[in-house]
């Protein structure tokens, strides 16, 4: 299995068939793909403000902690650890960016 570092992590570069076996589940994956719907982008007003976004690939919820560019139908790199039904993004590449999530 093909694995790239970004920042202080490794990541296991993965298919949606991949993460279908579950076998995946906690681990940090890359996962390439569509942005299948408009990203919601969230202000959360609490003691700390902070931003949320979430949109989908290849049917898997992409849950980030900021307010990457993204859009419905760009292709983007998803950097983050399989939760079993989503991915908690760290990182987020486009074609012409890479978003970050501090660690």
């Amino acid at each position: 299995m093909k694995r790239i570092k970004l920042g202080h992590h490794y990541y296991y570069v993965v298919t949606p068939d991949d993460l279908s076996t579950r076998k995946f589940r906690g681990k940090n994956i890359v996962l390439e793909g569509v942005v299948e719907d408009k990203p919601l982008v969230e202000f959360l007003p609490m003691e700390l403000p902070s931003w949320r976004t979430t949109f989908k690939i290849h049917g898997f919820s992409v849950e980030f902690a900021g307010s990457p560019c993204v859009g419905k139908g760009d292709t983007v790199k998803v950097y983050g650890r399989f939760v079993g039904d989503g991915i908690i993004a760290t990182a987020i590449e486009t074609e012409r960016a890479i978003f970050t999530t501090e660690e």
